[in-house]
């Protein structure tokens, strides 16, 4: 029973580690697409209207996206916590700046209502799991804090999700750009959520059988 139970973790991680690198580099191609808003002003006119908050809000998302992936880094964690530490420190301080700057870019995004509650949402829940993840660790309740992180993270990772929807429909499936993009304001983020509760829902079910195995 005990060796069957060792055996858990060892099948989490060997599957944990594809998706890790998958994160990370989606997340690498994003920043440096993120990039070129620092290098010219966009030829987009609304964006360029509001270049100043939508850069806010692309620093934003830049470093989290930077940052995000080595949070889930069990080899870091073990091996350098107070390095873990500092950088969910710095993450967090990214989504803070990304999801303000980014509830700003909703209010004005194209479209009207539609996406400015698909994006305005998306910023407000990612700010809210942020904090959470910050006031769980501050009363030490690590369970709880990874389960944010990971709530957090999907919704981080809506800046992946976007850029893969977008081309997706406008290219290959030939959708107009109006229903496109209201879709997408919804799309890039809703999905990534329900990922991420099936993750900590599998993560709650696999410790509960490793307990019961013991």
């Amino acid at each position: 029973m005990a060796q069957l139970a060792a055996t858990l973790p060892q099948r989490r991680s060997r599957l944990a580690t594809p998706l890790w690198w998958v994160m990370l580099l989606s997340s690498l191609a994003v920043v440096l697409y993120g990039v070129t808003y620092f290098i010219a002003v966009p030829h987009d006119a609304h964006f360029a209207r509001y270049i100043f908050p939508l850069r806010l809000h692309i620093a934003g998302g830049m470093g989290a996206l930077l940052f995000g992936p080595w949070q889930f880094s069990e080899k870091l964690r073990a091996r350098a916590l107070n390095l873990h530490r500092w950088m969910g420190r710095f993450y967090l301080l990214e989504v803070a700046l990304g999801s303000s700057a980014g509830f700003a870019m909703a209010i004005v995004s194209e479209e009207g209502l539609p996406t400015h509650l698909g994006f305005g949402t998306l910023a407000v829940l990612w700010f809210f799991t942020g904090l959470q993840a910050y006031l769980k660790i501050r009363k030490g309740n690590l369970d709880a804090h990874r389960q944010w992180m990971i709530r957090n993270f999907a919704l981080t990772l809506a800046a992946v999700t976007l850029r893969n929807w977008m081309p997706l429909m406008l290219f290959a499936l030939h959708w107009p750009f109006r229903p496109t993009y209201i879709t997408v304001s919804w799309l890039c983020w809703v999905p990534n959520l329900l990922v991420a509760e099936w993750l900590i829902r599998r993560r709650i079910s696999n410790n509960i059988n490793a307990t019961v195995i013991r």
